[in-house]
């Protein structure tokens, strides 16, 4: 519409910003068009708004009740009651089963793969909350989805070896209290350092599996393990044979090495040392190209603050060996996010901790421990919030709040205070009101909340921003507080069905965003 207008008067659109108001007050959508064009044709935005709208108002549109120009030109569409009705039903169908729009999509998406040397630390919750609310928003999105672990298991690792010398008590490397009880429980007789060593990391590593998907709710499809699919199968071989057979490869003081500056690095990269042994490098190589070779469209790869440095090559290396960008975007593969660092807080100081936090791993903080002590859907929360640009400071004192302060109990007592008005209706008698709900603000608000969901999931599933979600569940359980507050649908023995029908079709979507999350919904609180 607004581009037609737009060509209506002679100019010549490009992209046309269509958003939401703050203030549902102010319409349902709004465009900045006539601020944008105004300035490039010289022309005053408000007149140029005016104009904009005279046009708009030639074309008939049924789910347009009125249109309105404000402040310096904005211009303001209010849906009509039918269409509004519409589109919240469009949006709690859309919560209910997802919808295809990502159907012909296979992602891959790889995050914490910890080394098998211990046990998860606080920072690994970043990665684990953040890739497990990403895989459910693409799958709610239609896509084919396969998470997947990588265990970092190679018997040529140094890690591993010394995980041996610990476990033959040749070394104190990676000792803790678990690790050593771990270590009495298995034999080591007779075992070389990286026997034992691969021995010692899967029984971590079998631990770790039950931490995650027992208590942390996050499911893997894919435990793929470095040693038995890249060292044993000679992948890492494979791969270096045929850098060196498409000539991405030379010699330099005695070590190989790989011309990835040509192709986006900051610098060549050495893939095999002057000893003979190969990088970490050659793995990773071996490792994304198969993901490729596997089918997989889209690779994501949610890594470490100190893996900040592996960005450009990886890609690099995608660009050498012809990997697909991203079919939605173009976006170079893999895509690669970054963890910033977690801390702890308390009473507004960082770098404190209770004393029931026991300090089992030395100076790591165990997500263990954080999840014995608050709650695993107060730590999903409180990790899925902030971006993976920032850092992260864990506030213990809100996180240990159980009031309506603490956001994740905010959200959860507006879905209970729902389902609490479902009961109070049972036996009682259906009235419907002869006039529109939606002239009662907050249940126009809350009708106009409901209807960014479908949007919101689509933008996540594009630009992979899950922090978004958080923001919204509490845009929506504030909605729904007021709606609860403004409009009274018990009275006496009788029952407002409309109130009830938006009541409940809010509730489905404020349990389908919890659902993405993976926080619990509960019904009484």
């Amino acid at each position: 519409m607004v581009r037609e207008a737009l060509e209506a008067l002679d100019i010549t659109p490009e992209d046309i910003k269509i958003d939401r108001p703050a203030d549902a007050s102010h319409g349902d959508f709004m465009t900045n068009a006539a601020l944008v064009y105004g300035k490039k044709t010289g022309v005053s935005s408000r007149d140029l708004a005016g104009k904009l709208v005279a046009e708009l108002l030639h074309v008939p549109a049924e789910e347009i009740d009125r249109i309105e120009v404000a402040g310096p030109g904005f211009i303001n569409f209010f849906l009509t009651d039918a269409a509004l009705a519409g589109a919240v039903t469009d949006a709690v169908q859309f919560a209910e089963s997802g919808q295809g729009t990502l159907r012909d999509e296979r992602v891959n998406i790889e995050f914490i793969s910890t080394n098998p040397t211990g046990e998860l630390h606080i920072g690994h919750g970043r990665s684990a909350f953040y890739g497990d609310v990403l895989a459910r928003v693409l799958l709610h999105t239609g896509a084919e989805v396969t998470r997947e672990f990588y265990i970092n298991d190679s018997r040529e690792s140094n890690q591993i070896r010394e995980l041996g010398k610990t476990a033959l008590g040749k070394g104190e490397q990676y000792k803790t209290p678990e690790l050593e009880e771990k270590i009495s429980s298995l034999n080591f007789e007779g075992l070389s350092e990286e026997e034992a060593g691969g021995r010692l990391a899967e029984a971590v590593q079998e631990g770790n599996r039950a931490f995650i998907e027992g208590v942390l709710g996050v499911h893997f499809d894919v435990w793929y393990s470095e040693d038995a699919e890249l060292r044993a199968t000679g992948a890492n071989d494979t791969i270096l044979a045929r850098l060196k057979q498409e000539n991405f490869t030379y010699e330099k003081d005695g070590a190989l090495w790989l011309k990835t500056a040509e192709y986006g690095d900051d610098e060549d990269r050495v893939i095999v040392r002057s000893d003979g042994t190969k990088t970490y490098f050659i793995a990773d190589i071996a490792y994304h190209d198969g993901k490729f070779a596997r089918g997989f469209q889209v690779a994501i790869d949610v890594w470490g603050a100190d893996h900040h440095g592996h960005v450009k090559r990886m890609q690099s290396v995608g660009r050498m060996l012809g990997w697909p960008n991203v079919p939605r975007t173009g976006a170079d593969q893999p895509v690669i996010f970054i963890v910033q660092l977690v801390s702890l807080k308390e009473d507004g100081k960082e770098g404190k901790q209770t004393k029931k936090m026991s300090k089992r791993a030395g100076n790591v903080i165990l997500l263990r421990d954080l999840v014995e002590e608050f709650g695993i859907d107060v730590v999903r929360w409180f990790f899925a919030e902030k971006a993976l640009s920032t850092q992260m400071a864990f506030d213990m004192a809100l996180a240990r709040d159980a009031s309506e302060n603490n956001p994740v109990f905010y959200v959860q007592y507006a879905h209970a205070r729902l389902n609490s008005i479902l009961e109070k209706t049972q036996g009682l008698k259906e009235v419907t009101r002869t006039t529109s709900l939606f002239e009662v603000p907050s249940a126009r608000t809350l009708a106009a909340k409901m209807t960014e969901f479908p949007e919101l999931v689509e933008s996540v599933a594009t630009d992979y921003s899950v922090h978004a979600l958080t923001g919204y569940a509490t845009g929506l359980a504030t909605a729904v507080n007021t709606f609860y507050r403004d409009v009274r649908i018990v009275t006496g023995d009788m029952y407002d069905a409309n109130a009830l029908a938006l009541a409940m079709q809010a509730k489905g979507i404020l349990k389908k965003t919890l659902d993405i999350l993976g926080i619990s919904a509960p019904e009484k609180m």
